[in-house]
């Protein structure tokens, strides 16, 4: 495994589109689209890559993205404190309802009351500052060469620096496994609605100056 000539920069405005295209594959087997998606391979893929882009418009005014500079082989997106739990009014702002149009009318209020629930735990967990990585997603292409932690690396420093937690949610046990290598604990295991898929909800807290 060779990852030195990997350098970590700021996404660029104009990559939005092309990261959400990274992103959508990266997903492509989460637990949780899969189950608000439509079975239709295209439907589910355009649903997933809708998503991530909302999600990047929507983080993108903080400058907190981080990609490769070689070509776009992961993203990491996290949302500064002061802003961490300021979610659902500035998801409708940056297009949610056009995601909203990608699923199925009998998902929409399922998929509302999840996001819903997650917000609600989020602000009872965190009542302090914290930094919160609202996405991380690796393409498929470069799994498995330690980008993924490159792409944490630049917010966990500033974390630490700052003495502040940082806060996300995942839905399978790889990435649990994963964050946990990188000093995430797990905080709360369940489910956001009555059979949905597994969510993960995990801190990370500072570490002390050596």
């Amino acid at each position: 495994m060779n990852t030195q000539k990997i350098e970590i920069k700021k996404l660029e405005k104009s990559q939005i589109q092309k990261a959400s295209q990274v992103l959508g594959k990266a997903f492509n087997q989460d637990p949780i689209f899969a189950y608000i998606a439509s079975e239709n391979p295209l439907e589910k893929a355009n649903l997933i890559e809708s998503s991530c882009q909302m999600l990047l418009r929507y983080s993108q005014c903080h400058n907190q993205i981080y990609t490769t500079t070689d070509e776009l082989k992961g993203i990491a997106a996290w949302i500064p404190p002061g802003y961490a739990t300021d979610n659902i009014l500035r998801l409708f702002q940056a297009g949610i309802i056009t995601v909203l149009f990608n699923i199925h009318i009998k998902k929409i209020l399922i998929s509302l009351s999840m996001l819903f629930t997650a917000e609600k735990y989020h602000k009872q967990m965190m009542k302090q500052p914290h930094w919160y990585l609202m996405m991380l997603g690796v393409s498929p292409d470069f799994q498995g060469q330690g980008i993924g932690g490159m792409l944490l690396e630049p917010v966990l420093q500033q974390a630490d620096i700052e003495g502040l937690p940082c806060y996300l949610e995942t839905s399978t046990q790889a990435a649990v496994r994963f964050y946990q290598r990188h000093g995430f604990e797990i905080a709360w295991n369940g489910e956001l609605a009555p059979g949905s898929p597994q969510l993960w909800i995990m801190i990370r807290e500072p570490k002390a100056k050596k």
